[in-house]
């Protein structure tokens, strides 16, 4: 992934953009904020925070998700 974060950037997005940037479908990332968030906080592998109704992800945490343990990506069919 040629996506370069600085680590002292506060970068949040919500799930269209997180489906932008990493080629992931969008439905795939709401099914999946909906799983994480629903477990504690400390036992998240991904930081999820929910604002007006929407879930954003921790960019650094996804990407590395990605990386590391993710499946994809998942396109629209």
């Amino acid at each position: 992934m040629a996506i370069e974060i600085a680590p002292d950037q506060q970068i949040w997005v919500m799930t269209e953009e997180g489906a932008a940037l990493t080629g992931y479908n969008r439905g795939y990332l709401q099914k999946m904020a909906k799983k994480i968030f629903s477990l504690p906080e400390d036992e998240r592998d991904i930081k999820i925070r929910m604002r007006s109704r929407r879930y954003e992800f921790w960019l650094p945490d996804l990407l590395r998700y990605i990386n590391e343990i993710g499946y994809g990506p998942h396109q629209d069919k």
